[in-house]
């Protein structure tokens, strides 16, 4: 995938669950399809961080695999795991690096650390990241 499509209430959704959760990094899962132009989100996850740190995330066994069970329910794919950085840059960890465990997945970091939050979308696949196009559908 090239690209993360998504819709401007979903964007607003994330961002606002990404400011209620701060200073705290919070996190979770965008579900739709993969198309030619990318990855379309059509349904957002908000996930507990069961870490509640401002450095790291961990979503809730349980409620990931309730989450995968109904996206397989409703026919739609993995498309994004995203989390915030409280405070710091929109650009993966290193620990971000290691845990994306998910190849097809795209990792998206909402940045926090300014006064106007930045959303950036990365494929992360051997130690590596490269930045992915975003749009934001109205």
């Amino acid at each position: 995938m090239n690209k993360l499509i998504i819709k401007g209430e979903d964007y607003r959704a994330v961002v606002d669950y990404c400011l209620k959760e701060k200073p705290n990094e919070a996190c979770g899962i965008m579900a739709g399809k993969r198309e030619e132009e990318g990855g379309r989100v059509t349904r957002v996850y908000l996930m507990k961080n069961t870490k509640a740190s401002p450095k790291e995330y961990l979503m809730e066994p349980e409620e990931q695999f309730a989450v995968f069970k109904d996206m397989r329910q409703k026919g739609l794919e993995l498309i994004s795991i995203f989390h915030s950085h409280p405070h710091s840059p929109a650009r993966p960890s290193a620990k971000d690096i290691a845990m994306a465990h998910y190849k097809e997945a795209i990792y998206t970091i909402i940045s926090l650390e300014k006064a106007k939050e930045v959303m950036r979308a990365f494929l992360i696949s051997d130690d590596k990241y490269r930045e992915i196009g975003l749009k934001i559908e109205e």
